[in-house]
């Protein structure tokens, strides 16, 4: 039997190598299989998606290749919009549904409505808010071409979350569904984040870990708790 397989989704502006110390940290239980955006760190040369319909095509086109017998999503940020979407696109071609779709980092789409809208702005000004969020560091900005690259990733991958909108019903997934969140993430609040209920009909859960937006890479509870999810998913 072939080992089961979590497909992991970055968030704006990152890239597969986020999840590159996932594969032996959970190799007991999952085979971490990181997935790549257009546009973004080995596949820099691919045009950008359109809009994040596209982004979760491609995502289900990789996933229906691979052919799991067993699988989770996992999606941090924007890679919960697109973990969300390529469940939904799955299901519609009736192929093997995820074992569980686990989201963080963000509100659920219905609410997005509340975040800071910055894809519009200025590059001058998205650079600042960047910087202001903790999306990138200070002294690398320094460089001019550096910066244009992070301003071409992050402005695309912002205007695809920002500017998304859909049928909120037509989105529900039959997969469980776990949210999670930091106390400290302003993006993701615990009552929001609550509301990745309505996309499942099956089990929800959530948890909050005492730490900022980025706790799955920064959190040293997080690991510990993953591991006992995805024993409880996969069982």
């Amino acid at each position: 039997m072939s080992k089961v397989k979590m497909y992991c989704l970055p968030y704006a502006g990152g890239s597969a190598v986020a999840y590159s110390d996932w594969a032996d940290r959970y190799k007991s239980l999952v085979e971490v299989v990181p997935l790549e955006y257009n546009g973004h760190g080995t596949l820099f040369c691919e045009p950008f998606y359109k809009d994040a319909f596209e982004a979760a095509e491609d995502m289900c086109e990789r996933i229906c290749k691979d052919a799991p017998d067993k699988y989770i999503i996992y999606g941090h940020s924007m890679g919960s919009l697109i973990a969300l979407l390529t469940a939904v696109k799955l299901a519609g071609r009736n192929n093997v549904q995820p074992a569980a779709v686990i989201v963080g980092g963000t509100r659920p789409p219905h609410l997005s409505y509340k975040d800071e809208r910055i894809s519009d702005l200025p590059k001058d000004k998205f650079i600042e808010k960047l910087v202001e969020f903790g999306q990138t560091d200070p002294e690398l900005l320094e460089d001019p071409e550096f910066t244009d690259i992070i301003y071409d990733i992050m402005s695309n991958d912002t205007r695809i979350c920002e500017n998304f909108e859909a049928d909120w019903d037509s989105l529900k997934i039959n997969a469980p569904i776990l949210a999670i969140t930091g106390s400290q993430d302003d993006e993701a609040p615990l009552e929001d984040m609550k509301e990745w209920q309505r996309y499942t009909n099956g089990l929800f859960q959530i948890k909050v870990f005492e730490a900022g937006h980025f706790f799955a890479f920064e959190c040293d509870q997080f690991p510990g708790y993953l591991q006992e999810k995805i024993a409880e998913f996969i069982k």
